[in-house]
């Protein structure tokens, strides 16, 4: 199990790279979106720059999980990119290429979360007391685990 969590996360990480550094320089054709409404969506994206944004956020996912740095929150971070594209490929586009490529990215991301569930346990605290950023025992802990390269 060791090893498959491990080829995921890698082939997560290389499908993240090449998506998001392709926006930036183009060399790769990007994938046909003509004749259904998800090229007008594109376009939108891009003319609000939201789509670089996303770019931006998917490389930066694939160098986290790459380097295997700061994984659990780069998986939540990718989690509303991958359902987008989830939706768009399967419910909105559906060619075969897109029928592969949703379903796919969904699972990678998904399994990846569930292989790295104990980071979020304590996200299911029924009631929580705050602990801010500024309180000595958070600001210690965040320092240690910044500067704790395993």
């Amino acid at each position: 199990m060791k090893y498959l969590m491990l080829w995921v996360r890698v082939a997560f990480a290389v499908h993240s790279l090449v998506s998001g550094t392709n926006y930036f320089f183009d060399y790769l054709p990007p994938p046909p979106t003509d004749g259904t409404p998800v090229g007008p969506f594109i376009d939108e994206m891009n003319a609000t720059g939201l789509f670089a944004v996303i770019k931006v956020v998917e490389t930066l996912v694939g160098v986290c999980l790459l380097t295997n740095r700061f994984v659990p929150i780069a998986l939540v971070a990718e989690l509303p990119i991958s359902i987008t594209i989830f939706y768009l490929s399967t419910f909105v586009d559906g060619s075969p290429r897109a029928i592969f490529i949703g379903p796919r990215e969904l699972f990678y991301n998904t399994f990846l979360l569930a292989s790295y569930a104990g980071y979020y346990v304590a996200f299911a605290n029924v009631l929580s007391a705050p602990k801010p950023l500024w309180a000595k025992e958070v600001r210690e802990q965040v320092v240690r685990n910044l500067l704790v390269w395993k």
